[in-house]
């Protein structure tokens, strides 16, 4: 494929530049958008960030870019992954939000695009938080769907159960405007309007994960939306601290699985990150495996009777924030943990359970980027949950001192 004229890309956000138009008159009509390098567009690069696969093409289309297309939206291009999906980072990729700081991942590529102002939203895909994440390191919005709503159709695996296609875009306004596209077909209808009164939920770190600063935040985040008249109960997520540890098994082992054919020399190309994760993946035993899961059944059935009195959960994106691109260890609960640790503690849960969650800049943060808060939902009530996050991030905007001013340091 032909080298990309990287003075039209300092970021390194793309693996491959080459329009395509969208179907004039629809729905995404004068959008454009990008898709991560797992995702399958006809004739496009598909590495999956594998140097192993550096020279494989695309097939055809997914159904997700498709949708996309026949809504009008033009595509831009092929954006930077972590290899295969292993890692938080992007590293090849640089943030265009903040420089010197990691652009997150590993849908890193797509947010860099849209951070550098290419395209207003993009495809990326979510394992563990892969979309949230590098949208909290950018100041931008992003949803992960309800499993199951949006098709997998045409992405490279990295966990099956856990994968799911979504979304990260400029604002909550696009990220709503094509998600609901991909929910629903080329059609848009208004998402339910949320109760003026909402029932919220909003995380109490008894697990010792959330930075003081990012604690502070849920703080004034209860306070903003106790004065705007909702009801808002502090909570502590049952098993947050062993949620992650299950989401590293389950990834490791169905990973070693997909790539169970791959001859050692193969496995050396597969990149750093990938091939020391397989690695670790061969000393699982099936017990814990098998133990895995079960958390992670017990954790779904947790989190839907937790939900019960509620409209939506509150919490941090990342329990700190972003890091440096040197940092290679972050104290986390009285310990060094890696980056891709740390990064995914917070967001890897709601992909064990299935449920929905759009994470966007706190309007209330004084950090720059704005730290990043996620909102989950009811499972498969997707749609209701673009109308309840209108409306928070709404009244978080009206009670921040910050709205309409240029983010401190």
């Amino acid at each position: 494929m032909p080298p990309i004229d990287r003075a039209g890309d300092p970021h390194n956000a793309f693996v491959e530049r080459r329009g395509l138009a969208g179907i004039p008159g629809g729905a995404l009509s004068g959008t454009s958008f990008a898709v991560k390098d797992n995702v399958a567009v006809q004739g496009m690069a598909f590495t999956a960030g594998h140097p192993l696969f550096a020279d494989r093409c695309a097939g055809e289309t997914a159904p997700a870019v498709r949708c996309l297309l026949d809504a009008g939206a033009d595509f831009v291009g092929m954006t930077q992954t972590d290899a295969g999906g292993f890692g938080a980072t992007t590293p090849q990729t640089r943030n265009p939000a903040a420089a010197g700081l990691i652009v997150g991942g590993s849908s890193g590529g797509s947010a860099a695009a849209i951070a550098a102002g290419y395209c207003d939203f993009a495809i990326g895909t979510d394992t563990g938080g892969s979309v949230r994440i590098p949208a909290a390191c950018t100041g931008l919005a992003a949803f992960k769907p309800s499993y199951g709503r949006i098709s997998n159709d045409g992405v490279w695996p990295l966990t099956p159960q856990l994968d799911h296609v979504g979304l990260i875009a400029r604002d909550l306004a696009m990220l709503r405007r094509a998600s609901l596209v991909l929910l629903d077909g080329a059609r848009i209808e208004p998402a339910p309007a949320a109760p003026s009164d909402l029932r919220i939920a909003v995380e109490i770190d008894k697990a010792g994960l959330f930075d003081p600063g990012i604690a502070e935040e849920m703080d004034r985040i209860t306070e903003a939306l106790q004065g705007a008249g909702h009801m808002v109960d502090r909570i502590a997520v049952p098993g947050r601290e062993n949620i992650a540890e299950a989401h590293g098994v389950i990834v490791l082992s169905e990973a070693a699985a997909i790539y169970a054919d791959c001859t050692e020399e193969q496995r050396g190309q597969l990149g750093k990150a990938a091939a020391t994760a397989l690695r670790h993946a061969q000393l699982l035993t099936p017990e814990a495996i098998e133990a895995a899961w079960e958390w992670a059944r017990a954790a779904a059935d947790r989190m839907k009777a937790t939900l019960i009195p509620f409209d939506v959960l509150i919490s941090p994106t990342l329990p700190v924030a972003p890091p440096s691109v040197e940092t290679r260890r972050i104290p986390l609960a009285g310990e060094d943990q890696p980056v891709v640790v740390a990064m995914t503690v917070l967001t890897c849960l709601a992909n064990l359970t299935g449920n929905p969650v759009i994470s966007f800049p706190n309007p209330g943060s004084a950090c720059f980027p704005k730290t990043g808060t996620q909102l989950l939902g009811h499972a498969k009530a997707d749609e209701a949950l673009f109308g309840v996050a209108d409306q928070i991030f709404t009244d978080l905007q009206d009670a921040s001192p910050l709205s309409g001013t240029e983010p401190g340091l």
